[in-house]
């Protein structure tokens, strides 16, 4: 079942008022200081497989593959299994999260060979989570009406309505939140959630886990309190425990920038009597650390003292894709995209020969919230 939070709409209601009071500019605000959302640290435990080392790393791909073709899911195929190779080889997983609305032709191409290649991409997906890679939700916007309806017809959810569709005006932004909520409704975006969620559950984990941990696509919750309170009720009656992608400042603004530094990117969300994780990218050069930018990753790991900080980084499968011109840039030639798979390869020598000198431990988000929930266990949802 999913759930409402009794009083949402007037906390809501209340935050906009105190919001809309001063004047017109208002300073950035930085989520990480909400009182609803407590900073967490992790410690170091003995007699643990990660005892000893600095730092956890979190390897996080957003999914969303160019998929209008035959061959452009050929394609990213050969990427996935390119992917699967590197972390066999090095012993470092993925955490894939995927965009449901990408996975359309496995269900609903009208052409064949498109649905075969779907179909295709899906198996390989799962394959990879279960031989070390971890899969979890993203989404752009709105699920996919079509794709709602498919997985609607396996399994009817109960949605609940929240009584806030109207407490802000629809602003223009192309993100998950933006569009889901103020263009369609609360419920729209609780539904969207929920059924992407179960869509992953039930084709891609085969309804053995759980999708725990959700990615918006835009990197854009909102930038006021209101908004990033409302975002994680969401979360919360979707059934989600844990969210990677806490953003400040005002979204396609200079002060915008992608989670937070070592140490101050992990935090608990207090939803009503329920808590969701917090593990926001780490911030580098670019706005996030990506493995193909030139991140000091032991320096990372030695930023802060006393706990074992989580350094997530974040990349897009889809940059190793040969793609159609985008924004009148040229295509990526063969020779950029092997320059991207060599630097890609670098990176994950670079982080197992920082595994092997006892710095970073690669770990997937699954398995960090088990290693959260055993530290702090008061901090685990209670879904």
């Amino acid at each position: 079942m999913i759930r409402s939070s009794a009083g949402l709409s007037i906390g809501l209601s209340a935050l906009f008022l105190l919001q809309t009071a001063g004047c017109s500019k208002r300073a950035v605000e930085n989520p990480f200081q909400y009182s609803f959302i407590k900073p967490l640290h992790l410690k170091q435990v003995p007699d643990k497989p990660y005892s000893g080392y600095k730092a956890f790393y979190v390897l996080t791909e957003d999914f969303e593959p160019l998929a209008e073709s035959a061959p452009d899911l050929e394609a990213i195929r050969d990427v996935l299994k390119f992917a699967s190779d590197l972390s066999a080889q090095y012993h470092v997983p993925w955490t894939h999260f995927v965009d449901v609305n990408a996975l359309y032709p496995a269900f609903l191409a009208d052409d064949p060979q498109l649905k075969l290649q779907g179909l295709g991409m899906m198996a390989d997906l799962t394959r990879m989570s279960v031989a070390q890679d971890d899969i979890e939700l993203h989404l752009h916007g709105p699920l996919n009406r079509q794709l709602l309806d498919y997985v609607r017809a396996e399994e009817k959810l109960r949605i609940r309505t929240s009584e806030v569709d109207e407490s802000q005006p629809y602003r223009q932004r192309r993100s998950f939140f933006f569009q889901s909520y103020y263009h369609e409704g609360y419920r729209e975006l609780v539904t969207s959630l929920s059924y992407a969620k179960k869509l992953l559950e039930r084709h891609l984990l085969d309804d053995k886990k759980q999708i725990l941990a959700f990615r918006p696509g835009g990197w854009d919750h909102g930038d006021t309190q209101q908004d990033t309170l409302l975002y994680f009720h969401a979360l919360s009656d979707s059934g989600l425990v844990a969210n990677s992608g806490l953003a400040t400042g005002r979204f396609g603004s200079a002060d915008f920038r992608v989670g937070s530094d070592p140490g101050h990117n992990f935090a608990a969300v207090t939803i009503g009597d329920h808590r969701i994780t917090e593990i926001s990218p780490t911030a580098g050069p670019g706005g996030y650390v990506n493995p193909v930018l030139p991140n000091d990753l032991a320096k990372l790991a030695n930023a802060v003292s006393d706990e074992m900080p989580i350094i997530v980084s974040v990349y897009h499968l889809s940059a190793l894709q040969k793609t159609k011109a985008e924004n009148a840039k040229p295509p990526r030639s063969d020779a950029d995209l092997q320059l991207e798979r060599d630097t890609l390869n670098r990176h994950f020598k670079t982080v197992a020969d920082l595994a092997a000198a006892r710095v970073l431990y690669p770990i997937t988000i699954r398995d960090l919230l088990t290693i959260i929930s055993e530290q702090q266990p008061e901090q685990a949802s209670s879904k």
